[in-house]
């Protein structure tokens, strides 16, 4: 039986978020049952503290924007001090855990794991069910307030049935994330975890993540 994981070459990654923007291109507006409901759009706007000078035109504006949900989000990591400063992008999807916390969370079957891995949020049965957002310890699911329902990444498994690949992978120019079947060793996914000596973030949570970093 195929168990589907990701591996993320972060050192190889340059942050230009285009695999965040593919993700919202497939799931903003977009729904995909009874996999997913569709993500919030982002919004965007100016802030209450706009000023007007003379004559009459704005002299300050504050711009906001909320980007709504990150079903793949990208983070931003430094260390070091100026002049020397490295930094580090670190794409981050659902890390679809073969211990899943939001599975414990959740009620009435409300998130479950597919025999291939996936774990999925059933968005009609997990109305209401804000702890499982909360449950999270990569902090990887998001609350849509309008649906009041809990959303995350779904490694774009209504594409996987139709035989193609996560909208993220396609659209990665580097090629920095690699996708497929962990438990064949002959798979890319697998072959490169093993050469890479990569390893999932925060082991010690317990949750055995399928998703692997370099």
């Amino acid at each position: 039986m195929v168990r589907y994981g990701m591996l993320i070459e972060a050192d190889r990654c340059i942050g230009c978020d285009i695999c965040l923007k593919a993700c919202k291109d497939e799931f903003v507006g977009n729904e995909y049952p009874p996999h997913s409901a569709s993500q919030p759009e982002p919004s965007y706007g100016f802030g209450s503290n706009m000023t007007f000078g003379w004559p009459n035109t704005p002299s300050t504006a504050t711009p906001w924007v909320s980007h709504g949900h990150l079903w793949m989000d990208v983070h931003e990591r430094t260390k070091g001090t100026y002049p020397d400063i490295e930094v580090r992008y670190v794409p981050m999807p659902c890390m679809h855990c073969d211990d899943p916390p939001c599975l414990k969370a959740s009620t009435n079957g409300a998130v479950y794991k597919r025999p291939d891995g996936i774990v999925i949020i059933d968005p009609e049965k997990s109305r209401n069910q804000t702890q499982v957002t909360d449950s999270c310890p990569y902090g990887r699911i998001y609350l849509n307030s309008a649906k009041m329902i809990p959303q995350k990444c779904t490694f774009c498994v209504h594409l996987l049935e139709k035989g193609s690949m996560p909208r993220c992978v396609e659209a990665c120019p580097l090629k920095v994330i690699t996708f497929g079947d962990l438990d064949d060793p002959d798979s890319e996914v697998a072959k490169k975890i093993e050469e890479l000596k990569a390893k999932p973030l925060h082991q010690e949570y317990g949750t055995r993540p399928k998703v692997y970093y370099t």
